[in-house]
């Protein structure tokens, strides 16, 4: 990527360079903040803030310029329009928290899994802005074809970035219908509290935590050991017993 003011190449930095690019035929996710020049974060950082103050209405170009103390032209240099910055932004809001959790994910106990991943929860779930500016852009994501696809291809590395958490991710992993759904359960919850949480920022959370972890538990457990007095329940349901919840009482 060129240096700001340089006379190289503008596609290195324009939007064609976008944080979700190919390589080599497979799907490849990079974090805008650690990615983009300093102009270009200090306009990615300013679109935020007003997001999560005054929502999308109040995102304009002169309010980013104004917000950032950046030249309005930097926007169009950088992201190409408002389309690519808010693209840029639910990138950013995404990517931010789960890009810093590979690193903590690294050194986990296979014991601790359930409990890292309720960890991880609670320092998304912290992210106050991020989780306002996410439910702000939904609605216009779910309406702006662009946007959703975009939101879409998102969505599949958000998934396996929650088998990252849990230590099941392996190339593939999604192809696995269980492991699939496990990783869409585990970002529906995510989501699920972070809506609940933005509509009432004093929402005590310890209750669905609690229970999620011991949900996780269970399922993180072999198949040994999903077992009631050494056989599977008959009507297929999970068993009931001590060990199906990790130890913990049952639900």
């Amino acid at each position: 990527m060129q240096a700001e003011g340089g006379s190289g190449d503008r596609s290195a930095v324009r939007p064609q360079a976008s944080p979700a690019a190919h390589h080599h035929g497979r799907l490849s996710f990079r974090d805008p903040l650690t990615e983009l020049p300093e102009t270009a974060c200090r306009l990615l950082l300013a679109a935020k803030q007003i997001l999560a103050s005054y929502g999308y209405e109040a995102l304009t170009l002169n309010a980013v310029a104004a917000t950032s103390g950046e030249n309005k032209a930097m926007i169009a240099y950088y992201f190409g329009n408002k389309a690519g910055l808010v693209g840029a932004v639910l990138d950013s809001v995404i990517h931010d928290e789960f890009i810093a959790s590979k690193a903590r994910a690294g050194n986990v106990a296979t014991g601790r899994r359930a409990q890292h991943v309720i960890e991880q929860m609670r320092r998304v779930a912290a992210a106050a802005d991020d989780r306002r500016v996410f439910v702000e852009l939904l609605p216009h994501a779910l309406r702006d074809d662009t946007l959703r696809r975009r939101l879409a291809l998102l969505y599949s590395w958000y998934w396996n970035a929650k088998l990252e958490w849990l230590g099941v991710a392996a190339p593939g992993a999604l192809d696995d219908p269980d492991l699939l759904g496990l990783a869409q359960l585990v970002s529906a919850v995510i989501d699920g509290l972070a809506v609940q949480a933005a509509i009432d920022p004093d929402l005590d959370l310890a209750n669905p935590y609690r229970i999620f972890l011991r949900m996780l538990s269970s399922a993180l457990l072999p198949d040994s050991a999903r077992k009631t007095d050494g056989a599977p329940q008959a009507d297929g349901q999970p068993p009931t017993g001590g060990a199906a919840t990790g130890g913990g009482e049952p639900l």
